[in-house]
């Protein structure tokens, strides 16, 4: 019987937890739930907590075939879990920051009609030729998330530029915005992009998440893909931290806001995440169990990627998510190879390049 360790590192258990483990045992799979202040390695055991008649029940179990796991944040948490993947394989590692990721792809180009140009900006004055060759760009670092800091510049009359964020709208001079601009470039590497609109009907900013995931056999599998709207169209940037909203029925969005064209952009969407997950994980050394692709939908209707993501947000996915990662679970439990290479705190392409 494959046994599958749950780690996480919220102090208990959440939903989604519960989904894997009635998942999981539906399946004839042993799973429990652990934290990484519950490991004792010398006597290799592991206080963990089954989900049996409603309830969490603590018990000592050994260590299991397969961990399905968060990712570390903290340097404590990193040397565990590393010490740990010694033995068993994990389901989860990370990709490298988003500079790495975009330039990478746009270096290989075999998805080129799918990616945003981007640049790196290093002082004020980088941005300028930019803006004077697509008018509105997005300005963002390298290494955020959940949609923080992001930011879209565009000319406002001469020598007068608007800055948004949600819907705050700042005017700057030129002198200005090159002093706000070198100010967070000292707080993180800045990537700067063509701003695409990709907006409903209605004229509010939207982001497609698109969920693929690996499941039995190690195959890719396409979760779901959905969007997240923006609350007021007075927004540039929409996401779910910024209180957008979303749906997940995509049939009824498509025809309301793609009324002629539905059909042909879904399908566009969903050939890319048949396509996309398997050339990404070429890049990396270890294997990848999941992501979540941001993806805009421009006004000629085709799909470009804003950002990678690895361990996605399960949120309106919970069900189709645990599913699929269970079978992954049960699949690399079967497989029986040393672990040996991982990505849980490097995560960095087989090639590397500048960030």
């Amino acid at each position: 019987m494959t046994r599958i360790g749950i780690l996480r590192l919220n102090e208990k258990p959440q939903f989604r937890d519960k989904i894997a483990c009635v998942v999981a045992a539906s399946m004839g799979i042993d799973t429990f739930f652990f934290r990484p202040q519950d490991i004792d390695f010398e006597s290799r055991m592991i206080r963990g907590q089954h989900f049996l008649d409603d309830g969490w029940q603590t018990s000592f179990d050994e260590f299991p075939d397969v961990i399905y796991n968060h990712l570390p944040l903290s340097t404590e948490q990193k040397e565990i879990f590393t010490r740990l993947a010694q033995d068993i394989p994990f389901t989860t590692h990370r990709i490298g920051n988003k500079n790495v990721v975009l330039k990478r792809l746009a270096q290989d180009g075999r998805f080129r009609e799918n990616l945003i140009p981007m640049y790196r900006i290093r002082k004020g004055d980088d941005l300028f030729p930019l803006l004077e060759q697509y008018g509105q760009v997005i300005f963002k670092p390298a290494n955020g998330k959940q949609g923080q800091r992001i930011y879209t510049i565009e000319p406002d009359g001469d020598n007068s530029f608007q800055f948004h964020h949600l819907l705050e709208k700042m005017n700057y001079t030129k002198g200005e915005l090159i002093e706000r601009i070198e100010e967070e470039t000292k707080r993180n590497p800045i990537i700067v992009q063509p701003f695409i609109a990709s907006q409903t009907i209605h004229g509010h900013s939207y982001c497609m998440r698109v969920h693929v995931a690996k499941g039995a056999g190690g195959k890719w599998k396409l979760v779901k893909f959905f969007p997240f709207v923006s609350n007021n169209n007075q927004e540039s940037v929409s996401h779910l931290s910024h209180g957008a909203f979303s749906t997940t029925r995509m049939d009824i969005f498509m025809e309301q806001n793609y009324p002629d064209t539905h059909q042909d952009v879904t399908r566009k969407i969903v050939e890319f995440a048949r396509r996309f997950p398997v050339y990404f994980e070429s890049f990396y050394a270890y294997p990848l169990d999941a992501l979540g692709i941001d993806v805009g939908i421009g006004a000629d209707g085709n799909v470009y990627i804003y950002e990678v993501n690895s361990l996605p947000g399960t949120r309106y996915v919970e069900f189709q998510a645990e599913y699929l990662a269970i079978q992954y679970c049960d699949h690399l439990a079967r497989q029986q190879v040393s672990p040996a290479v991982n990505g849980l705190t490097a995560g960095w392409m087989k090639e590397q390049i500048e960030a």
